[in-house]
């Protein structure tokens, strides 16, 4: 045991306090019943990353492609489920949801989508807030010891940042401060539980607060719905294609898994709530495990969600950022996942070629037709007709080219200024 730890003393949330791990091991093995493959095959690894503490997992020992990395049951996990269950005699989803309308009453399905899960996100919190005041006393105390302090994400930098990234990175990391915001705004619905369980003191520290929400945004993991073999992956809280109705977990240990662009397991959910770790190809002993965190081809995500570039990877977003998507630049490709270059090559996504040419088929100073040739491409695109798409592609590459040219000109402009 780490005899520096004093009876009732809480986790210290400082930037530059150290992570401590030694209780961690021990803890999740024997009071939380998590199973790693072997001995050797799930182990941490503690190091200064930029001046600051990181902890990453490795496997000492051989792993086979489809093995049991670590096994993390039900009962192991934070689950935003039973958090919402546990409080429900003090606070309900509903009133959350009600809320959270009150801040930002918009009805459409990106809204809806964002509200089911920032509720999730908010009775987690809730658990680590009323966690952390128990200090020692609290069972999950070693794990509240072994999280990270220190972030570099979206919600964490201050109007200044924003002046020295480029534009629409800036525009993600304002969207994530806005939602932790959104988020804070919830604080008032927590004097609705007994003092007991959360003092005036732990309710009114903003830093706590926005400690444990960046837990929960960088950690927390969401289930999809069961597959056909009865397993359930675990998705991107951000993703498109979200269960919205999936539960919101903390997994530990498991959450110790950095992300890699070339990950090497996965974590799987059954019926039951059971998490496991599993390898999706052989790993060699000695060897970082890693999954992935959401589409390395667009960096400014992972770097305003996460707090992390990756720049390893040959594609990135184009970051074409038109005054407004329309649902027919949607089907022409206009995502993120998909307007993609190659920085090695140079080459461009089709779907970058598309949206480009559809912005410029829209301009009537220079098509001059109301927008006929623009709802005849959409349509040639949606109808599957790939001969007709070509000849507007060639006829009106020119401008395309030009535009495209247009653009990348004008990130480097902005490149230059912010190296000023």
């Amino acid at each position: 045991p780490n005899r520096s730890i004093q009876p009732g003393q809480k986790p210290s949330i400082s930037e530059t306090s150290p992570r401590d791990l030694s209780l961690l091991p021990a803890f999740a093995t024997d009071a939380l019943s998590i199973q790693p493959l072997s001995p050797s095959s799930f182990l941490l690894h503690a190091q200064q990353l930029d001046g600051f503490p990181d902890v990453s997992a490795y496997t000492a020992s051989d792993i086979f492609a489809g093995s049991t990395v670590l096994f993390v049951p039900a009962a192991s996990a934070l689950s935003a489920y039973d958090i919402k269950y546990e409080l429900s005699a003090h606070i309900t989803v509903e009133q959350v949801q009600d809320k959270l309308y009150e801040i930002d009453f918009r009805s459409d399905p990106v809204q809806r989508r964002k509200r089911n899960l920032m509720w999730k996100q908010f009775f987690l919190v809730l658990k680590l807030l009323m966690e952390y005041q128990k200090g020692t006393d609290s069972p999950w105390f070693p794990y509240l010891a072994s999280l990270p302090r220190f972030f570099s994400n979206g919600p964490s930098m201050t109007p200044f940042c924003y002046n020295c990234i480029p534009s629409y990175l800036t525009e993600l990391c304002q969207k994530e401060r806005a939602t932790m915001n959104q988020l804070l705004m919830l604080k008032s619905l927590s004097a609705n539980l007994p003092h007991e369980w959360l003092s005036d003191e732990t309710r009114g520290n903003a830093d706590l607060w926005k400690w444990a929400y960046q837990i929960v945004l960088t950690r927390a993991v969401t289930s999809a719905s069961p597959s056909t073999d009865g397993d359930e992956r675990d998705v991107d809280v951000d993703d498109d294609d979200e269960n919205e109705h999936g539960d919101l977990r903390l997994l530990p240990l498991a959450d110790m898994i950095n992300h890699s662009h070339e990950p090497n397991v996965e974590i799987l959910h059954d019926e039951y709530g059971n998490a496991y770790v599993q390898a999706i190809r052989d790993i060699p002993a000695n060897t970082p495990l890693c999954r992935s965190y959401g589409n390395p081809a667009n960096p400014s995500y992972l770097l305003a969600r996460y707090g992390f570039l990756e720049e390893d990877h040959p594609w990135s977003f184009c970051k074409l950022l038109p005054g407004h998507v329309t649902e027919e630049m949607v089907d022409l490709g206009y995502h993120p996942h998909r307007l993609l270059f190659d920085k090695t090559t140079g080459d461009v996504s089709e779907e970058v070629w598309d949206v480009l040419l559809y912005l410029v088929l829209g301009d009537e100073d220079t098509c001059g037709d109301g927008g006929a040739t623009q709802r005849q491409f959409h349509r040639a695109h949606v109808e599957g007709n790939h001969e007709v798409k070509a000849q507007i592609h060639r006829e009106w590459y020119v401008h395309t080219l030009a535009t495209l040219a247009e653009h990348v000109e004008e990130v480097l402009r902005e490149l230059e200024v912010l190296e000023e």
